[in-house]
């Protein structure tokens, strides 16, 4: 199988596909290099999994191989919160992030959660295009990203559409 839960071998590829998939998505939308460049760091966020390896629990990767995609995920009780999907930027159009959906909306049927939801920046019009894609639609409820003025929508998809 292309999509495995994550390993902590595979903290390494998952820090460097989350900063860059951040950077590559958000960079244009925010114009804040400081972020993008300075608080956003491979060798960070890989201390971070390392120090709790616990939060890969939740996370699946694509591997064929080698990593190119990541999506991480918060189970509740009555839903499915996709927290981040990203593709390594080289990979994009391939496929990978559909699977990492899918599992993950597959995941939801086979254990009974009526539904999944995220947040997405109202302008990643790629993301949003891609979730709607998907199965996901607008529920209506807006959020103001901390310290920006840019708004996150909310989008949810019950499990048993697709």
């Amino acid at each position: 199988m292309l999509v495995r839960n994550a390993e902590e071998r595979d903290i390494p590829r998952i820090a460097e596909i989350i900063i860059f998939g951040k950077r590559v998505a958000y960079r244009d939308i925010f114009q804040d290099d400081a972020v993008s460049f300075q608080e956003l760091q491979v060798v960070s966020l890989a201390r971070h999994y390392n120090k709790d390896p616990k939060l890969l629990g939740q996370m699946l990767v694509y591997d064929d191989g080698i990593v190119k995609g990541v999506i991480n995920r918060r189970q509740g009780q009555d839903a499915i919160e996709i927290c981040e999907l990203y593709v390594e930027p080289f990979f994009l159009g391939q496929g990978i992030g559909s699977k990492l959906l899918g599992q993950a909306i597959q995941e939801a049927r086979q254990q009974g959660v009526p539904s999944l939801y995220l947040w997405v920046v109202a302008d990643n019009l790629k993301a949003r295009a891609f979730y709607e894609k998907h199965g996901f639609s607008a529920s209506g409820k807006t959020a103001v990203v901390e310290g920006t003025d840019k708004l996150e929508l909310h989008y949810v998809m019950q499990a048993g559409q697709q």
